[in-house]
């Protein structure tokens, strides 16, 4: 068990260090009118809310996306428990910007019992020339207690 806690220790860590050198280098991308040359080049967007509540049970959790440029997005979430968890769920949905609104593409659900981790990364085939965001649900649950937080990233544009 000692070595399972350490190896989980080590992986949040270069996982944290992967996704703050990621938020380090995103910017949005806005999806009307007045795109700058700047921002058309970004392609990807993290966005990670903390969970500042004393005594919780839930972390952070963390939406990603960025363009394979290949006819593909990446989009990823994670749900970073405070505590062991009895309960985390994640609920990953891709979106588009169109006619004004952003509108589901495709939605992913995982769960996982009895742990502080959840991560889940898919390959998603998408049409160019559209702004796509994620949005991510993610829940920790311990002892009949629910803490939950929706990070959304800026839209990147997708050509």
């Amino acid at each position: 068990m000692e070595g399972k806690m350490k190896r989980l220790k080590k992986y949040m860590l270069v996982l944290f260090c992967v996704i703050f050198a990621t938020i380090g280098t995103t910017t949005g991308i806005k999806a009307d009118s007045g795109m700058n040359s700047e921002e058309l080049r970004k392609n990807s967007s993290t966005t990670t809310l903390e969970n500042n509540a004393k005594g919780n049970i839930l972390n952070q959790g963390t939406a990603s996306i960025s363009d394979n440029e290949n006819g593909t997005v990446n989009v990823y979430g994670a749900v970073f428990g405070s505590v062991v968890c009895d309960k985390m769920i994640l609920e990953i949905t891709l979106q588009r910007y169109s006619n004004g609104s952003w509108i589901n593409v495709k939605s992913f659900s995982d769960t996982a019992y009895n742990t502080s981790l959840l991560t889940k990364s898919y390959n998603v085939k998408v049409a160019k020339g559209y702004s796509y965001r994620v949005k991510a649900a993610c829940v920790a649950q311990k002892n009949g207690v629910s803490e939950s937080r929706v990070p959304i990233t800026d839209g990147i544009w997708v050509d």
